[in-house]
């Protein structure tokens, strides 16, 4: 015997045509199922996030990273400039900073 909508109480089939999220096999979830929806939604974040955090880093960072030397002689100069230093301290210090020794 076949089941067709004849043969099968309007009761039922309302139950198995509803029965996905009302009552069925999804309704009862609970908090694994927002648990499930939570990691699902972290790593779409993720998987975005990522991206535009490296493009990010990639554009903003310095062209040389090693610009600690420039630092450093500005700090000099300025220490210079306010008179904190004189002459010869800021020849000698300069000449350690600089790649040539000191000649311009």
């Amino acid at each position: 015997m076949t089941l067709t909508h004849a043969a099968v109480p309007d009761t039922v089939m309302w139950d198995w045509h509803d029965g996905m999220w009302n009552d069925g096999h999804m309704a009862g979830w609970g908090i694994w199922g927002w648990g499930m929806i939570l990691i699902g939604m972290l790593w779409m974040a993720l998987l975005i996030a990522l991206p535009v955090y490296v493009v990010y880093w990639l554009t903003t960072r310095s062209p040389s990273d090693s610009s600690t030397e420039d630092t450093a002689l500005a700090v000099l100069q300025e220490r210079y400039a306010r008179g904190e230093i004189d002459d010869e301290e800021f020849e000698r210090r300069r000449a350690r900073l600089t790649p040539d020794g000191g000649r311009y």
